[in-house]
């Protein structure tokens, strides 16, 4: 397959993502989640309920813009590598835990949806239980011994820095660069530096 074939059908599955993200997103706003269905939101988004299946598992996932974690590429193999260990963990388990996100735009109303549901915080929880297991899983085959011990606590402290920084500001959640995840790192180190 030509490189431009490649471009257009990543393009032309974006853009059915994200249709079928903001079908679900004003479906829910205007009838409530229970009333949503799977083929409003399709409709909506101008598909059959079968490409909605090739997208999204549920009517949840597609709101909440959700699908499987990945790990990118040699994450975990170089986790002690870094001159900075403890950003670089963060940075890991940010990369994963935001791979679940599929569809990234809207997230105010996302978020507000999620609060008005408890059915959406509950689905949103399983895919971020599912991406620490997915790490967590890809370190233990990577390590073994005190260095899967320090693998193993280096990603807790990592998504605990990620939950902190996401408590104080929940733009942090989608983007990388964010100055609030900078700044969560530098209170985890300076706190860790007062504890020893």
């Amino acid at each position: 397959m030509q490189k431009d074939q490649v471009g257009l059908r990543e393009r032309q599955r974006a853009e059915t993502l994200r249709r079928l993200h903001d079908a679900a997103i004003d479906l829910v706003q205007e009838n409530g989640l229970l009333e949503t269905t799977i083929s409003a939101i399709a409709d909506r988004a101008g598909v059959s309920r079968r490409t909605f299946f090739n997208y999204f598992a549920t009517k949840e996932d597609a709101v909440l813009g959700v699908g499987s974690p990945t790990i990118p590429d040699d994450a975990v193999d170089h986790l002690f590598d870094s001159p900075d260990q403890l950003e670089h963990a963060v940075r890991v388990v940010f990369s994963v835990a935001s791979s679940v996100r599929h569809v990234k735009n809207r997230p105010a109303e996302r978020r507000e949806l999620v609060r008005l549901h408890p059915e959406l915080k509950a689905r949103a929880q399983h895919y971020a239980i599912g991406a620490h297991d997915l790490l967590a899983k890809a370190l233990a085959e990577r390590y073994d011994g005190d260095e899967a011990d320090r693998a193993s606590a280096l990603l807790l402290l990592a998504t605990a820095i990620i939950r902190f920084a996401y408590s104080r500001d929940p733009d942090a959640a989608d983007s990388p660069d964010s100055s609030s995840l900078a700044d969560a790192i530098d209170i985890f180190k300076t706190m860790m530096k007062d504890l020893i």
